[in-house]
């Protein structure tokens, strides 16, 4: 039920110009974060704990995507109840007062603590922005703002896949670990000032409350399923008592959510979501996507510096050409959105790309030559930028506006989701194969095709459920005339 409040303001040409400006630094700040931190944790422990302190590195790791993944849905369904720009700016200041935390931790249970807080707020500076742009492209299907966002997601992924080591490495050796986490206060907080001041969106004021119950209970399950991704096979072996009592709470946990759903008067996803075909379709290719393309990330680093022997600053390096393929297949997906094209076979196209890399990256060996693996990340980057942000649009342009909000950060909440199912799988994949020959780069050669393929087959699947999408975007209703400017 809503309940008609005013007309909706519109926004200037040069507000919407500084609120997708604001967004994409958001992105950025996201990106470079996620991948700094991971890159310095081992300094980060061993300056704050120098006996054992790197015992606790995934901890400060997983803490962080435990606490950015669970907060996603709740966020999504906060956005279409009171606004994306509420939400927005909320997600932001937590995650900015979790980095300021985080540069005064003074040991690494604190530091952990604070991470978590911060992953908090740092579920939303992706999925939330996505809400937010998607928003701005519905208030008016004419302006740049969905082409600019396709475009800038590209973009900030390549830039923090390449920036953030040289950058973290830069900052614990010059300025100090805490650093890491300062560099985000400038950059957050003039996305947050420049968001709370220009950015004007309509939004009908909803009676519906929220399923507390419900929310708990798929933020409980997901919790349960990273901690068994990231517990399986390092910790604890896959058939032991403590994953198998992680599976089976999973597995309680879900079926409570789901029949809670069916009989709820307002239930936390609603049923009606679950009817629109293209968010079934594109929920499957991100859940493929995200458990290909963990073959396409930590095996890519381990490629170059066991197989090939580069150094982190050469690693970082070498990973320029994913950059710039990761920016060119997003440019060219910004302006088939433009102008109105098909985005169907920029997402078919992309994904059979990024197949057609791993499949490569497969066959490749300690003595290939660089031009080869130069040439494969390109062509990675480019499959990942013409899919990145199309496979969002078509979701937002399908279903209703008051449904932005659940729907993206749904899809990303599934995706997010794959991520850590393929990192486990692959994980244990590649431990299995390796064995006890971890230093032997021909066996970490082997191992490393072998997940490749994997993701090779993987994304191959998702290029024939691409195939299903509609052809174009159609674009949202007008939004209605009786609505409160958020």
């Amino acid at each position: 039920m809503t309940r008609p409040i005013a007309t909706p303001a519109i926004m200037s040409r040069g507000a919407a110009a500084m609120t997708i400006g604001a967004a994409i630094a958001t992105l950025l700040l996201a990106v470079l974060d996620t991948n700094i931190v991971t890159t310095a944790a081992v300094p980060i422990a061993r300056d704050l704990q120098p006996d054992g302190g790197t015992t606790q590195v995934p901890w400060l790791v997983a803490g962080y995507i435990l606490a950015a993944t669970v907060v996603q849905p709740l966020y999504g369904k906060l956005a279409d109840i009171i606004g994306a720009k509420q939400v927005y700016l909320a997600s932001v200041g937590i995650f900015l007062a979790g980095s300021a935390l985080c540069a005064a931790a003074t040991s690494m249970p604190e530091l952990i603590a604070f991470r978590a807080l911060q992953g908090l707020g740092g579920g939303g500076l992706l999925s939330v922005t996505m809400v937010v742009i998607g928003h701005l492209r519905a208030e008016d299907p004419d302006s740049d703002a969905g082409a600019s966002g396709n475009l800038a997601a590209g973009i900030v992924v390549g830039l923090g896949l390449v920036c953030a080591p040289l950058l973290g490495g830069w900052l614990v050796s010059s300025l100090g670990w805490q650093w890491i986490f300062l560099v985000n206060l400038p950059l957050g907080a003039v996305s947050w000032l420049v968001m709370a001041r220009f950015l004007r969106l309509s939004h009908e004021r909803s009676d519906e409350r929220i399923d507390v119950p419900s929310a708990l209970l798929i933020g409980a399950a997901a919790a349960l399923l990273l901690l068994g991704c990231q517990w399986g096979g390092q910790r604890y072996s896959w058939l032991s008592a403590p994953e198998l009592a992680l599976g089976a709470g999973v597995l309680v946990l879900t079926l409570t959510f789901a029949a809670r759903q069916r009989h709820s008067l307002a239930p936390f996803f609603p049923p009606r979501l679950l009817r629109v075909p293209v968010l079934r379709i594109v929920s499957f290719l991100q859940l493929a996507t995200g458990l290909g393309m963990a073959a396409g990330t930590l095996y890519i680093v381990l490629e170059l510096q066991v197989v090939h022997g580069a150094s982190p600053v050469q690693t970082g390096l070498a990973l320029i050409p994913e950059a710039i393929g990761l920016a060119a297949g997003a440019l060219i997906g910004g302006i088939l959105l433009k102008r109105r094209r098909p985005l169907r076979g920029s997402v078919v196209i992309g994904t059979a790309l990024t197949a057609l890399a791993l499949a490569g990256m497969a066959t490749m060996g300690a003595h290939s030559p660089s031009w080869e693996l130069s040439t494969l990340l390109v062509l990675i980057g480019s499959g990942v930028g013409l899919t990145i942000g199309n496979e969002v649009i078509i979701v937002q342009a399908t279903v209703e506006r008051r449904d932005l909000g659940m729907a993206t950060t749904g899809v990303r909440f599934v995706e997010s989701l794959g991520t850590s199912i393929g990192a486990a799988a692959l994980g244990t994949v590649f431990v299995t194969l390796v064995g006890a020959h971890a230093d032997d780069p021909s066996t970490v050669a082997h191992a490393i095709s072998v997940c490749f393929a994997i993701g090779a087959a993987l994304l191959l699947v998702a290029t024939g459920v691409a195939v299903r999408l509609p052809a174009e975007a159609t674009g949202h209703a007008p939004p209605a005339r009786s609505a409160v400017s958020a």
